[in-house]
């Protein structure tokens, strides 16, 4: 312990201590003071120049660890703003007007904020009805004059973002409902196609987010019709409405549309097949063996992969040309792949990634044919499949 005299400079409750080993940092009230400087943290008192100072741990000179270093900075920071709470607050007590006019603001900002956000609201739901009313609980699309009433109160509605999220949620709920009405029966109708229109019109909703509502309704009715491989009248008038009554732009239906295409185009073959003259045929042949299709192909190796969302990947082992004949299904590139019918176990179309599986008696990996119709080629094969059974011996 010791006594000394010193220099200090004063910033509210924190004291910048200026000493012959350097400088410290030190706050607190008057008379009882905590800080730290060159030789470590220290408590201190006094007044009128005399202090009396004590040291609770020392400087890194005498062998402070660095985690006391911390804790004590730590302290330090604490101490820092409770003194300068405690100085707010005692500032505050001597000038209690000013405290009165600070609590005034804050609520009257609180309550002014409410006030806004509860005539948003109500501004919100006051849309939303109307939406409700002119496209949702009316069995005809509204009036020119219904519409421009619409986006006169849209325009009216207040531009804070989070309204702006409100609003659009309306709409996409009012969208989503509209569009279920009109397919309540399955077919949409001239006057729910104009219902729609009118009340895209209306809403501000992303064009992707319109895009997907309807792709979506026309995903669900093309997956019910493609279940069984097989297209039916109604399937495909059913398809073609969707299409046309939600205005979906064709080219973002092109894939489910070419494969409902291929599906009808496989289902109308029958047996017996046409042969191709051989002369068209990019591959020798046995004399005895017919053809009947012929197409690029590859030959795909499959591998377990933990990326893959299947589970798996695929590498091309062979790239080439295939030929469906009576009594096997032959790919050559560099290399051979020939697979006679009486081997096949199963066979399987995998739509979404454009492949034929077959599963082979004599073999416990199947192998995969890469083509660009794979439904039509199945159809192919599983024709002749039949046709080879139905000649082998009994």
């Amino acid at each position: 312990m010791g006594f000394y005299l010193r220099k200090s400079f004063r910033c509210g409750p924190v004291r910048l201590n200026l000493s012959k080993s350097g400088l410290g940092l030190s706050a607190g009230v008057k008379g009882a003071r905590v800080g730290t400087g060159p030789r470590g943290t220290y408590v201190h008192g006094g007044r009128h120049g005399l202090y009396y100072r004590k040291h609770l741990s020392t400087g890194r000179s005498r062998g402070r660890s660095d985690a006391d270093t911390e804790g004590c900075a730590t302290a330090l920071l604490v101490l820092v703003a409770i003194g300068v709470a405690v100085w707010v607050i005692t500032w505050l007590s001597q000038h209690p007007l000013v405290l009165v006019a600070g609590i005034v603001i804050a609520v009257t900002v609180v309550v002014v904020q409410w006030s806004i956000r509860s005539r948003s609201r109500k501004l919100a739901a006051a849309y939303k009805d109307a939406l409700d009313v002119a496209f949702v609980t009316s069995d005809s699309p509204p009036t020119g004059a219904a519409i421009t009433a619409l986006k006169q109160q849209q325009h009216g509605l207040p531009q804070g973002q989070a309204i702006k999220r409100d609003v659009q949620k309306i709409e996409e709920d009012v969208y989503q409902a509209v569009l279920d009405k009109a397919l309540d029966d399955g077919f949409v109708t001239q006057e729910e196609a104009k219902t729609i229109a009118a009340l895209e019109q209306v809403v501000r909703l992303p064009a992707e987010v319109k895009l997907r509502s309807k792709k979506d309704i026309f995903s669900a009715a093309y997956i019910e019709a493609i279940e069984d491989r097989r297209i039916t009248r109604q399937e495909l008038d059913t398809l073609n409405n969707l299409v046309g009554g939600l205005g979906i732009p064709k080219e973002e239906v092109r894939g489910e549309l070419e494969v409902v295409r291929e599906i009808i185009k496989a289902q109308s073959l029958s047996l017996p097949l046409r042969p191709i003259p051989r002369d068209q045929l990019a591959l020798r042949t046995q004399k005895s063996e017919q053809a009947f299709l012929q197409c690029s192909a590859q030959v795909l190796s499959q591998r377990k992969s933990k990326t893959s969302p299947t589970g798996h990947e695929y590498t091309v082992r062979r790239d080439g040309t295939m030929v469906v004949t009576n009594k096997r299904v032959l790919v050559v590139g560099e290399g051979t792949t020939s697979i006679r019918y009486a081997d096949i176990a199963d066979l399987d179309v995998d739509i979404d990634d454009g492949m034929i599986e077959i599963s082979r008696a004599t073999s416990a990996r199947p192998t995969f044919l890469k083509v660009d119709a794979p439904i039509y080629t199945g159809r192919v094969i599983d024709l002749l499949m039949e046709a080879h059974e139905a000649e082998a011996p009994t």
